[in-house]
C-alpha cells in the first residue's frame, strides 16, 4: 500500500493507493489532521511533495508512518523534464504532468492546474516536459485588487457569477477576477491548440470545477491528478 503526500501553501492532500488504484483521498488544511486519520494504516511505500519547507516535527511525524522518499528536482520521473530550471521547478507541476502522462501518453497534452496559482504544463506525445505558465489564482487575485488599494473590498468567489457588465463594485470585481480568467485560459488554451491542433487538456486543482463549466473546449478534470501523477512516481523509483 502506497502513501502519497501532496503539501501545498494552502492544503494538504493525501492519498492511499493499493497499485495504481486511489483507494482514499484526504484534504485538510492542517497536515496534523491528515497524520490523525493516518494512525491506523501502514505503507510499503511512501513519496512526499511539498512546495513549502517541511519542518523537523513534520518530517519526523512523516518517517513514523514509515520510510519515505522526499520529491525533488533529481528525483527520476516518467516523463523526460526538460524545464531549464528544473531546480526552481515547484513538486506539484511535475507530479501533475506525470498524471497527465498516465492518460495521455504518447500524445500531446497540457495540464492546467488551478488552484493558489494557474500553471499551465505542457508535454509533448515524446513525453518531453517543456514548460508553460504561471499566474495567479482566483484567490490571489481577489486579495491583490483588495491589499494593493485603498477602497477596493475583499469579496467572496461566486461561482455562479456570470455577467459581463457588473453592475455595483462587488459585482465589477467578480466579472474582472472571475471572467477575466476564464477568458485568460480560454485564450491560452487556443494559442496551444494553434501550435498543436491535436493537443489533450486536462483540469486539476481546487478552481477547476468553476473553470470547466466556463471553458469552451471539451475538457478533461481529474481533482486527484497529482497525487495519482505522485504515485505513478514513486511507483518508477522501483521500475528502474
Amino acid at each position: 500500500m502506497n502513501l502519497v503526500l501532496d503539501i501545498g501553501n494552502t492544503r494538504t492532500k493525501a492519498g492511499i493507493f493499493v497499485n495504481d488504484i486511489l483507494k482514499v483521498s484526504l484534504v485538510e488544511s492542517d497536515i496534523h489532521s491528515i497524520f490523525e486519520q493516518l494512525k491506523n494504516y501502514s505503507f510499503s511505500r511512501i513519496i512526499v511533495a511539498s512546495v513549502v519547507k517541511l519542518s523537523e516535527e513534520v518530517l519526523l511525524k512523516i518517517s513514523q508512518q514509515g520510510s519515505y522518499i522526499l520529491f525533488e528536482a533529481n528525483t527520476p520521473t516518467p516523463v523526460q523534464n526538460y524545464y531549464k530550471s528544473a531546480n526552481t521547478l515547484g513538486s506539484d507541476r511535475l507530479a501533475a504532468v506525470c498524471g497527465g502522462y498516465l492518460l495521455f501518453k504518447g500524445q500531446d497534452f497540457l495540464v492546467i492546474d488551478a488552484g493558489t496559482c494557474v500553471k499551465y504544463n505542457y508535454t509533448d506525445k515524446n513525453g518531453n516536459f517543456l514548460g508553460g505558465g504561471i499566474s495567479p489564482g482566483l484567490a490571489m487575485r481577489y486579495k491583490a485588487l483588495h491589499l494593493h488599494t485603498d477602497k477596493l473590498p475583499l469579496i467572496s468567489f461566486d461561482e455562479n457569477y456570470h455577467d459581463l457588465v457588473g453592475n455595483n463594485t462587488q459585482n465589477s470585481i467578480r466579472m474582472g477576477v472571475q471572467l477575466g480568467l476564464l477568458a485568460e485560459v480560454q485564450g491560452i488554451i487556443n494559442e496551444f491548440l494553434n501550435l498543436y491542433p491535436q493537443l489533450n487538456i486536462v483540469l486539476t486543482g481546487g478552481d477547476a470545477h468553476y473553470l470547466q463549466r466556463g471553458l469552451k473546449n471539451n475538457i478533461f478534470a481529474d481533482k486527484n491528478l497529482i497525487l495519482k501523477g505522485l504515485n505513478s512516481i514513486l511507483n518508477y523509483q522501483y521500475l528502474k
